[in-house]
């Protein structure tokens, strides 16, 4: 019997680990490769810079903005001939699992805003940008995510496509 119950602990454990989500796997896909830019901030740098003390205002802002944050990851597109991921990503990810907060279609780009929620927080964000040329872009933020602070935290970072951010509350 403890047999049976050891094969099923190593058996879920080692399905949990292979498990990765969309976004994990345009993200590995695509890093690196010739065409496309990766930005990734983990949360020891925004734990390094909140120790940083000063009497700047627009600083605390940011502190506050990104104390809950573990991630943001940035891929973008560099240019032509490079393949589009926005509509594969679109297509891959689970949408029963991502609230919808906004779509903004223009004539041949779609710029997406999902949120995924756990225990009433929300705990993901992203921002998708799809198009048919050369301008496709991902953001995913992870954490503790207060959407009025990532708006502010946007103005102040000037990283690809995190203009689209500017304005959320």
């Amino acid at each position: 019997m403890k047999k049976i119950i050891i094969a099923l602990i190593i058996t879920a454990f080692a399905g949990s680990l292979s498990a990765q989500s969309a976004v994990d796997k345009i993200f590995d896909k695509y890093a690196g490769q010739d065409g496309y830019t990766t930005v990734v901030i983990n949360s020891f740098m925004f734990k390094f810079l909140s120790n940083i003390e000063t009497n700047d205002p627009d600083y605390e802002s940011f502190k506050k903005a990104t104390q809950g944050i573990n991630s943001i990851r940035i891929l973008t597109q560099d240019g032509k001939g490079s393949k589009p991921f926005g509509k594969e990503l679109l297509q891959i990810l689970p949408r029963k699992e991502y609230e919808e907060l906004m779509v903004v279609k223009e004539s041949d780009e779609e710029v997406a805003f999902l949120v995924r929620e756990e225990g009433g927080e929300i705990v993901e964000f992203l921002l998708i940008v799809s198009g048919n040329g050369d301008e496709d872009a991902l953001i995913a933020i992870t954490g503790i995510i207060d959407m009025e602070s990532i708006s502010k935290l946007s103005s102040g970072m000037d990283l690809p496509g995190m203009n689209n951010l500017e304005g959320l509350e």
